[in-house]
């Protein structure tokens, strides 16, 4: 969602929702696939679509009905060693649970996702940022808790996600993805420079898609996938053609098949708009 469906006012445009409404009425399964949690994605489509959603990176997949297909937590040895490594180095972290969405801070978590709309839209100003943070933070199903300590103590906690932020970026972060990256089970994504979102090695994106495509009778081949950041590689790499946005990172650029604008100019309408006409063009030719 994040500089690819959300533009730098952190909305889904319209010309994007209908777009979105177009692929399903062609015949096209559209689904959202985020690093966020269903409950944080649903409300930036404002209820006028009802995509499928691949969220937390692939933690957890949802058909359009909303019934859960998989669910892919951490381990309870990598949920505990992430924690520690996390706590040691001062990084503030959000845990997103099969229970909820959880953290222990307000403040760093608003000037957090304002650092990122920042990075994702380099025209917005500090202060607008804030101010659009403190919106959007209202609409998030999020818990504020003194201690994640008894939420990591619970087994009954699903740990689905970790996402933690660092206004020093890659400086600061770059040595803490390396101490999780050693463990086996895990994989370490970003969304922005300011972030690292840990995974259930088996809960990644490109991963969910072809699963979710195989079970609907799919072809990899007829998959496409949009995206702009390091968290959207496995799926712009496992898809028949992999998109990236003119805002993407040079690593999704260099990775991808096509090409579309950026997330300010409506880039996955224009993507979506010509596969919709490319299809019509090859059934005329038929």
């Amino acid at each position: 969602m994040d500089g690819t469906l959300l533009n730098d006012k952190m909305e889904v445009s319209d010309r994007n929702l209908q777009a979105i409404k177009d692929a399903q009425e062609n015949g096209i399964e559209f689904l959202i696939a985020t690093g966020r949690g269903i409950g944080e994605a649903k409300p930036f489509l404002r209820g006028k679509v009802t995509p499928g959603y691949i969220t937390l990176n692939g933690a957890e997949v949802f058909d359009d009905k909303e019934k859960l297909v998989s669910s892919n937590p951490l381990s309870i040895d990598s949920k505990n060693k992430i924690t520690t490594i996390l706590r040691n180095d001062n990084i503030y972290f959000e845990l997103i649970t099969n229970k909820g969405i959880f953290s222990e801070n307000i403040d760093l978590r608003i000037s957090s996702l304002a650092d990122l709309l920042l990075k994702l839209n380099p025209g917005t100003t500090r202060e607008d940022a804030l101010m659009q943070t403190k919106e959007k933070v209202k609409d998030v199903p999020m818990t504020y808790v003194d201690s994640f300590d008894e939420i990591i103590a619970d087994p009954s906690y699903e740990i689905m996600k970790i996402i933690a932020y660092d206004p020093g970026e890659a400086k600061v972060l770059g040595p803490v993805m390396d101490k999780i990256d050693n463990l086996s089970d895990v994989v370490v994504t970003s969304s922005a420079p300011n972030d690292i979102e840990i995974n259930s090695i088996d809960a990644q994106k490109g991963i969910a898609l072809l699963e979710y495509a195989k079970t609907r009778g799919i072809k990899q081949s007829e998959t496409m996938a949009i995206g702009d950041n390091l968290n959207d590689a496995s799926m712009i790499k496992s898809a028949g053609t992999g998109v990236a946005m003119k805002n993407a990172i040079p690593s999704i650029t260099e990775m991808a098949d096509e090409y579309t604008d950026t997330n300010v100019n409506d880039g996955v309408a224009k993507a979506i708009e010509k596969v919709i006409a490319d299809n019509k063009k090859n059934i005329g030719q038929i």
